[in-house]
């Protein structure tokens, strides 16, 4: 019997009272007139609806704390009530297989259905825990669990044995130890090698291990043994039945094998019917039927299989299916031939454009030439069977395929064996359009298509960061880049055909789609394209097919949703508008059904998950007392020592289980709170879209409107506070309902330590003009989060708000008092940063301008840093007059006093050259590189050139046909132009050459300074003989202007 304590836990749960019944059927509501209307409270309808919510999230995540709202009765800090620890199983009726020999007979159990475990309720188990007598307790249920959760199956057909062990998931709390079964099914007895107490945990620890609420009970499927290979695949198949593609392979070989025909074929048909474009499946299937010579069932599955995707091999068996039954052997009256001429045609108009399709065209045109006729005959029938032949060529010449060359072989000695003349105008006709096809196919071989996997086997994307996931990418990025590439119009047919242009782009996104159709965005992105083009029907298709891939998708829905809106197939009038309500809502509640489902499955797995490691854990430690106990029974006299080590080792397993259920229920709590966000979002976008199609609404009104969703929303849980906020903001944006504020008001009641929902619902207050009221809120939502120290960075973005409010329109001393706050809270944070913030904006801060007061000094142009090499002679400078031939006598470097200069020191070193500088050269010094001579021809041929070039220079002549150019400049103006820097490196002042030529040429003397001490002229340079800088000048004066100008004299002897 149960004790005292937990019976009176059941009787009060027959009490309980259900949330549900809160709601009135729709019936029995009373019409709504403009009254009621006006005094819409959402908060008079459903003020308990929010009780499930807390029990999903997890008291150890933050976010899922702050964003569900907590039960009614506010036991404990999020609401939550304890959990009974004595918590068991129930045995579940059970059907022992049938053994044969001693074995198990697999087909029968295999052909049983599932049978669903019975559920109980609060009363059912209060008497079957009165009239038990064995040791076990009853399952209860808690508070938190009181309404209806979607019940997922995980058991197979073959889990309906012995019951299962079954242990509490309650991370704070372990369930005792459960009696063994016995192998025939009957009522379990208490096991007497295992103790009866439970585990008993460390106050301090159980504390920290606390993570999430304890769901009822979790049963762990029953354990196959190994032989049941079919049992464990299909268990595989049932748990994961998009994501293990490799169970379902596995189940059909492994049901071919054994010779299940009937089995096989039903394994097959769930397959397709989950991957219905899974093109590799569909052969192997057809040849299975094929093999097993049932042909009517063949024709079954081609009528199946050819609408669901256009899969060459698919059709290649098709043709082959089509020529065995019409045999061309005896068919005398040519129907045979009619009817696989017709089924070539239609496999090549829904495949012939694929890039494998070639070899259906070469077996077509091989058909066609067996045709009756002879080629260069002169009957009709002859005349016939070449003009089918050559079109038959001409479409194949234009179609990128694997084949294409072979083909157009193929048509040239098919047309230069009838008429070499008219066969030569034929093919350079169609030599454009082979061309351009061969140029498409090669860049496909060669680029688009390298890397593509082109299964038909789609497999789900990892998530970032795991196994798979970068690899997963690529494949999407490679056929985008094909179907960008296709869209880009290769064949140049968008203009003539527009018709196959939009085939083809058709037809790479259903190829892209048969390897990513778990990509919601591809299926949206060819949705799209198709609407952009008029494709209206494609479109709706897409659309479909992607939402029947991937129930899950919100992007698909919410386009779908859209595009149901816009549509204006629907009546006038008020049956109109519920009509169209009705069609808006219908894939956003499919999304929505399926996201609860998905939630209440990781709720499932998360039970397993803890279930499966409680399990673990307390078989290792019934092994490890067993041990002990034997360890000690032989030892004489036991050890203090020895058994405070083993107590010790006890609590430290003990907290390594704790840490590990502590982790897991960590990340399934992630994945739930995502979930629910998304749920959240989900009824977020359904009630916008309704309020566009049926306006406000409401809860008696014939027409629901927002309302109505809202209601709905809120009455089938899982919300988090932005629907809440999104309510309100319909209320008093689109209609200005005082509603808005009896929204934010229930909200603050259910997420009363949500800082997001508080921070918009002050923003709300403000926006009305309630400073009052938005103060208390804030000071309200601050103090029951800066209570705990780990909930203070949450407060942030409230201050930040509140302290710009306070800025612009409060108060000084309010402005300082609420930063001396903030200093406090936020000590990280710089007193600059917040005394700034009073006077800036989101795009402007005054006090960091730096204004410019002077422009000279601040704002200096920063030159451009030159590389460090000198230019070559060989170089053509920019802008300088090219060098019609090289002069005889080279020119030395200046002196070293002229290069010295202050005024030469300014100036950038021009550089540009990538070969290195002379090794003992100094750097400032000219390039030692010349201007490469002509290399002479040798034999009797440079001889006579060498002799007529004496020739000519001799007398000055010019050769003939070659025109006499321009005289070239001086070397010394070549080697002024080339120190001078280039006119990109002036910002404002710009280098005129002209005007520095006019300058030398009209200037009257130019000093030359002499150094004091030198006898005679320095040493002339490595790189030959050079006049000196003396020289240059000097012939500078004499060519522009200043011919007796004398070198001044004083004590230097310049060389002539």
């Amino acid at each position: 019997m149960a004790d005292d304590a937990e019976l009176a836990f059941l009787r009060s749960q027959e009490q309980e009272y259900d949330p549900s019944a809160a709601w009135p059927p729709a019936d029995d509501q009373a019409p709504a007139g403009d009254a009621a209307e006006e005094e819409y409270d959402p908060a008079s309808n459903m003020d308990t609806a929010q009780e499930p919510v807390q029990s999903e999230q997890s008291a150890s995540m933050p976010e899922s704390a702050a964003n569900s709202p907590p039960s009614a009765d506010n036991q404990g800090e999020n609401g939550l009530k304890p959990v009974s620890a004595d918590t068991s199983a129930a045995p579940t009726p059970a059907k022992q297989p049938r053994t044969i020999g001693g074995f198990v007979d697999e087909s029968e159990d295999e052909e049983e259905e599932p049978v669903a475990a019975p559920k109980m309720a609060a009363p059912a188990i209060l008497r079957a825990s009165e009239a038990a007598e064995t040791p076990q307790r009853s399952v209860t249920n808690t508070p938190n669990n009181t309404l209806p959760t979607p019940d997922v199956q995980l058991h197979s057909a073959q889990d309906q044995g012995a019951s299962s062990v079954s242990a509490s998931v309650a991370v704070n709390e372990p369930a005792p130890f459960i009696a063994s079964v016995p192998v025939n099914g009957a009522m379990p007895v208490p096991d007497a090698t295992k103790p009866a107490d439970l585990l008993t945990i460390d106050p301090a620890r159980q504390a920290t291990a606390s993570v999430t609420p304890a769901p009822p009970s979790a049963s762990l499927p029953k354990a196959r043994l190994p032989q049941d290979r079919i049992g464990i695949l299909n268990d595989r198949i049932q748990e994961d039945p998009r994501g293990d593609i490799e169970a379902w392979l596995s189940l059909i070989e492994e049901q071919r094998k054994r010779h299940k025909h009937d089995e096989a074929r039903d394994v097959f048909n769930r397959f397709l019917d989950q991957f219905p474009t899974a093109g590799e499946i569909w052969v192997e299937y057809i040849n299975f039927e094929t093999e097993l010579d049932e042909l009517p069932r063949v024709e079954q599955l081609f009528g199946k299989a050819v609408p669901n995707g256009a899969y060459v091999p698919v059709f290649s068996c098709y043709i082959d299916f089509v020529r065995r039954r019409f045999n061309l052997t005896n068919d005398t009256g040519g129907k045979s031939r009619e009817t696989i001429v017709m089924a070539y045609e239609f496999a090549l108009d829904q495949v012939g454009i694929d890039i494998d399709a070639g070899k259906l065209w070469i077996d077509y045109i091989e058909l066609q030439k067996t045709a009756p006729g002879i080629l260069g005959g002169t009957n009709w029938q002859d005349m016939q069977k070449m003009d089918t032949l050559r079109k038959l060529y001409q479409r194949a010449v234009s179609i990128p395929t694997g084949a294409t060359l072979e083909i157009w072989r193929d048509y040239d000695r098919f047309e230069m064996g009838l008429n070499k003349v008219t066969g030569r105008k034929n093919l350079q006709e169609k030599s454009p359009s082979y061309m351009t096809a061969r140029s498409a196919i090669n860049v496909l071989d060669n680029n688009i298509t390298r890397g593509i996997n082109k299964t038909t086997l789609p497999r789900l994307p990892p998530a970032p960061g795991f196994d798979g996931y970068d690899e997963y990418m690529n494949q999407v990025k490679l056929w985008k880049q094909w179907i960008q590439w296709e869209k880009s119009d290769p064949l140049e047919c968008a203009l003539d055909d527009r018709a196959l242009y939009n085939k083809r782009v058709l037809h790479i996104y259903k190829s892209a789609l048969r390897s990513l159709r778990f990509w919601p965005e591809l299926w949206y992105e060819a949705a799209e394209w198709c609407y952009e083009n008029g494709l209206q029907t494609d479109g709706d298709k897409f659309l479909d097919d992607g939402i029947k891939a991937n129930p899950e998708s919100c992007l698909l829905a919410f386009r779908k949703g859209n595009q149901i809106e816009l549509s204006t197939d629907f009546e006038e009038g008020q049956a109109g508008i519920i009509s169209k309500g009705a069609a808006v809502k219908k894939p956003y509640s499919d999304l929505l059904d399926t996201l609860y489902d998905l939630t209440a499955k990781t709720k499932k797995r998360e039970e397993h998950s803890i279930a499966r490691a409680k399990e673990v854990f307390d078989a290792q430690k019934a092994a490890d007392d067993a041990a002990r106990a034997i360890a000690q029974n032989s030892a004489e006299d036991a050890d203090e020592d020895d058994e405070a080590e083993g107590t010790r080792r006890a609590q430290e397993k003990d907290a390594a289980f704790n840490a590990q259920v502590h982790a897991i229920s960590a990340g399934y709590n992630a994945q739930t709170l995502t979930l629910k966000k998304t749920v959240t979002f989900a009824w977020i976008t359904l009630m916008q879209a309704i309020r566009r199609v049926q306006g406000k609404g409401g809860n008696n009104s014939e027409v629901p409107g927002f309302r109505g969703i809202f209601t709905e929303a809120r009455r089938k849980g899982k919300l988090l506070s932005e629907a809440y906020v999104a309510s309100a903001q319909i209320e008093h944006h689109c209609y200005q309902d005082p509603a808005a504020g009896k929204i934010f008001e229930l909200g603050m009641k259910l997420f009363p330590e949500d800082e997001q929902f508080a921070l918009e619902y002050i923003k709300h207050l403000i926006k009305l003009n309630d400073s009052t009221n938005a103060r208390a809120v804030f000071e309200t939502i601050v103090g029951k989060l800066t209570a705990k120290p780990e909930n203070i960075p949450r407060t942030k973005p409230l201050f930040l708000f509140f302290h710009e409010y306070e800025a612009h329109f409060g108060e000084l001393a309010q402005i300082t008092k609420m930063e001396q706050r903030m200093a406090t809270l936020f000590p990280e944070d710089p007193q600059l940063q917040r005394f700034s913030r009073r006077f800036a904006s989101p795009t402007f801060d005054p006090t960091t301008i730096r204004p410019i007061i002077s422009p000279r000094t601040q704002m200096k142009p920063v030159m451009p840093v030159m590389p460090s090499i000198m230019p070559s002679v060989e170089e053509a400078m920019p802008n300088a007059p090219p060098q019609v031939q090289a002069q005889e006598q080279r020119i030395a470097s200046p002196a070293p006093n002229v290069l010295n200069s202050p005024h030469l020191a300014n100036l950038p070193v021009v550089t540009n050259s990538p070969k290195r500088p002379l090794e003992d050269g100094d750097e400032s010094a000219q390039p030692r590189k010349l201007a490469r001579g002509e290399s002479p021809l040798k034999g009797a041929a440079g001889r006579r050139l060498d002799a007529a070039r004496r020739n000519m220079a001799a007398s000055g002549s010019t050769p003939v046909g070659l025109l006499q150019g321009p005289a070239p400049l001086p070397r010394e103006i070549n080697f002024l132009l080339g120190i001078i820097p280039a006119a990109h490196t002036y910002r404002e002042t710009r280098f005129k050459p002209e005007g520095m030529v006019n300058m030398l040429r009209n200037i009257a003397a130019i000093p030359i300074p002499t150094p004091p001490g030198h006898a005679q002229a320095p040493a002339p340079q490595r790189w030959g003989t050079t006049v000196t800088t003396a020289q240059q000048l000097q012939s500078i004066q004499e060519k522009y202007g200043n011919p007796g100008a004398q070198a001044p004299h004083s004590g230097h002897v310049w060389s002539q």
